[in-house]
């Protein structure tokens, strides 16, 4: 086909199945999504192998593809995605060509330290609801109104009966209370991990 006016122009006869149009959009793009690829790995072959998956991909799925309001970035979105999904499957691989041994050892580490993270979590849950136990009934009912019911400020203060102050006051104290529980708490994780490491 004839050279198009405009990138769009190309876009819309590539997806008509064009495979000129397809050409001339590479020759478009091609150096720029490299210069792209770069700025995002200094691994040459994943960016050239990622560029060439890219254009395969975007052939096979021209019928569905639709219009863009920037096809350069469409493209290097695209590429970006592409870089770090073939980044992952590369990782992958390598994590499963390891020896058992280490495998097994690294997936102990990791439920372990799961374990240990969900009790933590856990723990600071049940503190909160401690806390929250000893707020005042207005502080409990603003916090539930606004983050439970999902009500605005405004809304709450016409719903407590109360003026928009007094509304944001309650919300304030209460976080403010649960904030120094969530404080206190990290402080004495930090100590427990501190005094391990001693």
């Amino acid at each position: 086909m004839a050279s198009l006016s405009s990138p769009n122009d190309l876009w819309y006869a590539f997806r008509q199945g064009d495979e000129a149009a397809f050409q001339q959009l590479y020759r478009l793009y091609a150096h720029d999504l490299l210069n792209y690829g770069y700025k995002v790995t200094n691994d040459v072959p994943l960016i050239e192998d990622s560029i060439h998956d890219l254009f395969i991909e975007l052939w096979q799925s021209r019928a569905n593809l639709s219009d863009t309001d920037s096809i350069k970035f469409y493209l290097f979105r695209s590429l970006r995605n592409k870089i770090n999904k073939i980044r992952n499957r590369d990782l992958f691989f390598q994590a499963a060509n390891l020896d058992s041994a280490s495998l097994y050892a690294a997936d102990d580490f990791v439920i372990e330290n799961n374990l240990i993270e969900l009790e933590e979590v856990d723990q600071l849950h049940r503190q909160l609801r401690k806390s929250y136990a000893l707020l005042t009934p207005r502080q409990q009912e603003a916090l539930n109104l606004r983050f439970y019911q999902h009500f605005s400020n405004e809304e709450i203060a016409q719903i407590m009966g109360v003026n928009y102050q007094s509304a944001c006051r309650f919300i304030y104290s209460a976080l403010k209370t649960l904030r120094e529980v969530v404080r206190i708490f990290s402080l004495s994780l930090l100590w427990i991990e501190l005094t391990r490491l001693l």
